[in-house]
């Protein structure tokens, strides 16, 4: 597996547990979502790969390395995370936020043309290219900063809630843009409120119930089986396109 967490407690200040043993793993190629309410956990679980959220007790392992080792680096490793805030930065152009993803690497020769390909990926960051970041609609910034992630050529993309509060237009481009990355071979590991939508475009799912515990995990249909997760989310699985099929 790339990334495996086992039994993550993450703690806030001395008494709100975040993260109550939660487990999850994601392999090389896979797309996996974690779904729930929002309270749950979810984007807990995500800054704690990179270093955001402090780990009170369990394991993130990835690639082989301890994610909490100090030595480990998030940019050295290719992990490019995505907030549920997109983190564009305001004061900078479309392009120049997109060149700030690139900035770490050292293939500087195929930066211009991996640039060319999200541009087409995203053609509306083309037309804003020297548009200030603070002047794009809460959907161009979350392009943006799926792009500019994308320029890491990461080997994991963390999604935080990449549809939360986009029109459904966007809501489709983005769920269209997240199938296409699975496609391409892309590993990704995506938080989502949108249930039906999630299991449709992954592999596989997991549950999370606040306070930060998994409820259950599989494709729709073991997901179905599962009476708990089935009353949590509130509809059955079944039906639902699932396992990235």
């Amino acid at each position: 597996m790339l990334l495996e967490i086992n039994d993550l407690f993450v703690r806030y200040g001395k008494s709100v547990m975040a993260l109550q043993g939660a487990s999850l793993e994601v392999g090389e190629g896979e797309l996996v979502s974690l779904i729930g309410q929002n309270g749950a956990g979810k984007s807990t679980l995500l800054k704690s790969i990179v270093g955001i959220a402090p780990v009170y007790s369990g394991s993130i392992t990835y690639d082989g390395a301890a994610v909490t080792d100090k030595k480990f680096s998030v940019i050295k490793n290719r992990i490019a995370y995505v907030p549920e805030d997109r983190g564009v930065f305001s004061s900078l152009t479309v392009g120049e936020n997109l060149r700030l993803g690139a900035v770490s690497r050292r293939d500087k020769g195929n930066i211009d043309g991996d640039i060319e390909r999200e541009l087409a990926r995203f053609p509306i960051l083309e037309e804003y290219w020297g548009r200030g970041a603070s002047l794009l609609s809460g959907g161009e910034q979350q392009q943006l900063a799926i792009a500019r992630a994308l320029l890491l050529r990461p080997k994991l993309l963390l999604l935080d809630e990449p549809t939360l509060g986009l029109a459904p237009i966007i809501v489709d481009l983005i769920f269209d843009v997240i199938e296409q990355l699975r496609d391409e071979g892309v590993t990704i590991l995506l938080v989502e409120q949108n249930a039906v939508r999630s299991i449709e475009v992954s592999n596989r799912s997991y549950v999370m119930q606040a306070p930060g515990k998994i409820l259950g995990s599989g494709n729709a249909n073991e997901l179905a089986a599962n009476d708990a997760v089935v009353d949590y989310l509130g509809f059955s699985p079944t039906g639902v396109k699932g396992d990235s099929e």
